[in-house]
């Protein structure tokens, strides 16, 4: 797997992949403009992938210092869950130099973790427009957070593996089995 020589992180191609295809289910389920994937890193959250119906509102590689994001408020929930109808009219993130830069009105935020129960970063829904969410569209998107959660295990395990030497095809099993024993 490639890494990013400066971060020393894998690049989570199977989760990009994978969330490309999810996103667009998500956003024409939650009647949505923009669906994205943030991953947390040590002083910002960073968006890994992102679907912009009609224009760009989340590129990828947007990154915000942590303390400013939504991201924050979800993880910091005690239901990992952050919704709001309208984030310029909400008290809290109408302070959000975020909320200015983008210019946009209905959210809905989920925690994603791994496998292991450990934060990752979040996957969050937007739109221009004010929108409701309900409880069936929260529990809509922490499911498709699930999904996400195997692809972004497999990526972390297809990075571990890569520090393994298997010099050929029979010694397969004998890495994955010293793999997982350390891991798992």
């Amino acid at each position: 797997m490639n890494v990013d020589g400066e971060n020393k992180v894998p690049h989570f191609y199977s989760l990009r992949s994978v969330s490309q295809k999810l996103f667009e289910v998500i956003t024409n389920q939650l009647n949505v403009r923009t669906t994205y994937v943030t991953r947390e890193g040590e002083t910002a959250m960073t968006v890994l992938s992102s679907y912009n119906e009609k224009e760009e509102i989340i590129p990828e590689g947007y990154s915000v210092e942590y303390g400013g994001t939504y991201c924050r408020l979800i993880i910091m929930n005690d239901g990992d869950v952050m919704h709001t109808a309208n984030l310029m009219k909400d008290a809290v993130t109408r302070q959000l130099e975020v909320t200015d830069q983008l210019q946009v009105k209905g959210f809905l935020g989920v925690t994603l973790k791994d496998l292991k129960g450990n934060v990752f970063g979040t996957l969050c829904v937007m739109d221009k427009e004010e929108k409701e969410f309900s409880g069936e569209d929260i529990a809509f998107l922490q499911s498709m957070a699930g999904i996400l959660s195997h692809m972004i295990d497999l990526d972390e395990t297809r990075y571990q593996m890569g520090f393994f030497k298997c010099p050929n095809h029979s010694d397969y099993r004998r890495c994955f089995d010293s793999f997982s024993s350390r891991y798992y």
